[in-house]
């Protein structure tokens, strides 16, 4: 068998020789192994100790050192983190390549809340810190507008810092009611308002009330402008108990105090209102209306218009005393705020209706007769008087009656009735070529004939001019 020598000379069988090379090599492979796996370990420790800390940095290794790289913040970030990977069993030196970025500063958007008219719509749009803020500004918006016309566009973000005059815009939104278009903008700059509303009085009025809202918050600005409105129209008439309102008025507490006045100083009559609120000028010559309408009611038929500073008013009257008062009166209402023109007629009819007025209430016969009671006689006597004063007035005496009892002796009753008041007014001294009679029985009832009440007033003398005659 073949022998190694050994360095002493001594030969060394060669089966040991194999054998101690086999082992060195199974040595060497270990280490190797071995170092491989602790690097592994290394960087897999390494990076769940970054991952779990939150940092954006790599690390790599060769065998036990470690060598950060990427970028940080500041230096001491830096250092915490080599000191965190250093700490790792097994490290055995850490070399820092990492880059130090500052992250910029953080964007901060200041607050601001923009309100806007849009046509029917408002809309409130910006940005503001909280949901409550939001709430209680859109709240504050609804409740001066209406919910169903508020566009909300408002945006929450937590960059957006407090501001103490947050608190105090939903304050401004009764007097932002006043302006007929625009807004405001708020900011931490200020308050600017702009757009345009009815009258000088307004502005001032929303303006010192928007100053005493902001007051030490922001300063205010305005950019308010007076609209130019149309003035405000009146029209009415009245005839034959029903009188109608008309016109375009700024607000609904001017047309009901118009409709109030018109069924208090025309009681009885059937009103009917289509007065209208509209966007017009101011009051003006509203408060005169009151007074006017009072004025008409010494006509018969009349209308009554203000427009453009006058006053027309037309009609009939029963006298020449009524159709002049009526122009003075006017006058007076006015106080030379309005021109006054009134034109007004005397009633072809006067006369008749005079007649008529004046046996109005009155039981003029005894009951189921036709003779006069002693009241008819008093009134008939006055008649006289009318008729002296109109000596070319020719009328129509009808007699009516109520429903009770038999149509035919009824029509008979109404013709002897008309024909009594014929008789008296003749031997009163009226010329009986001036007069004419017909009975009309139970014929158009002016009132409800089931009533007592109503039967009097249908058993009645009606004078009317003769067709032709005035």
């Amino acid at each position: 068998m073949a022998r190694e020598e050994n360095a002493y000379g001594g030969a060394v069988p060669r089966t040991v020789f194999w054998l101690l090379a086999i082992w060195v090599l199974v040595v060497l492979a270990a280490l190797v192994w071995g170092i491989e796996h602790a690097e592994t370990t290394l960087r897999t420790d390494a990076r769940d100790s970054l991952n779990e800390d939150g940092h954006n940095v790599a690390v790599d290794f060769s065998g036990r050192d470690a060598r950060l790289i990427g970028s940080v913040a500041s230096e001491e970030h830096a250092t915490e983190i080599a000191e965190s990977i250093d700490a790792l069993p097994g490290v055995r030196r850490v070399e820092i390549d990492l880059d130090v970025i500052e992250p910029p500063p953080p964007v901060v958007q200041p607050p601001e809340v923009t309100f806007r008219i849009v046509g029917d719509a408002v809309s409130i749009r910006g940005a503001v810190p909280t949901a409550d803020v939001e709430a209680t500004l859109v709240e504050a918006a609804e409740k001066q507008y209406g919910a169903d016309r508020v566009i909300n566009a408002l945006v929450v973000s937590e960059g957006v810092p407090e501001a103490a005059w947050l608190g105090r815009i939903r304050d401004v939104f009764p007097q932002i009611g006043k302006l007929r278009s625009g807004g405001f903008t708020a900011t931490d700059d200020g308050f600017t308002i702009s757009g345009d509303v009815i009258s000088e009085a307004v502005r001032e009025e929303m303006l010192g009330e928007i100053d005493l809202v902001l007051a030490d918050a922001l300063p205010v600005r305005t950019e308010i402008t007076i609209a130019v409105l149309p003035s405000p129209t009146f029209t009415a008439s009245g005839s034959s108990g029903l009188v109608r309102l008309a016109g375009s008025l700024p607000n609904q507490e001017t047309v009901d105090q118009i409709a109030e006045a018109a069924g208090r100083l025309h009681e009885g009559e059937t009103i009917v209102n289509g007065l209208r609120v509209n966007e017009v000028a101011g009051p003006e010559w509203l408060e005169l209306i009151d007074g006017l309408l009072d004025v008409v009611t010494r006509l018969d038929s009349w209308t009554l218009e203000v427009a453009d500073g006058v006053v027309t008013i037309t009609g009939m009257a029963l006298d020449e005393d009524r159709a002049a008062a009526v122009d003075v009166l006017a006058s007076q209402v006015t106080e030379d705020q309005l021109v006054v023109i009134a034109d007004v007629q005397i009633n072809p009819a006067a006369v008749a209706i005079q007649l008529t007025n004046l046996l109005q209430g009155t039981a003029t016969f005894e009951s189921n007769q036709a003779e006069l009671s002693e009241s008819g006689v008093a009134q008939l006597n006055a008649a006289i008087g009318i008729l002296d004063a109109n000596p070319t007035a020719v009328v129509v005496i009808q007699g009516y009656t109520d429903n009770e009892g038999d149509p035919a002796a009824n029509l008979e009753l109404s013709q002897q009735r008309a024909e009594a008041v014929l008789v008296f007014l003749v031997e009163g001294g009226i010329d009986p070529s001036r007069l004419s009679v017909i009975g009309l029985g139970e014929a158009d009832p002016v009132a409800d004939n089931s009533t007592e009440e109503g039967r009097a007033l249908n058993r009645r003398i009606v004078f009317v001019m003769q067709e032709g005659d005035s």
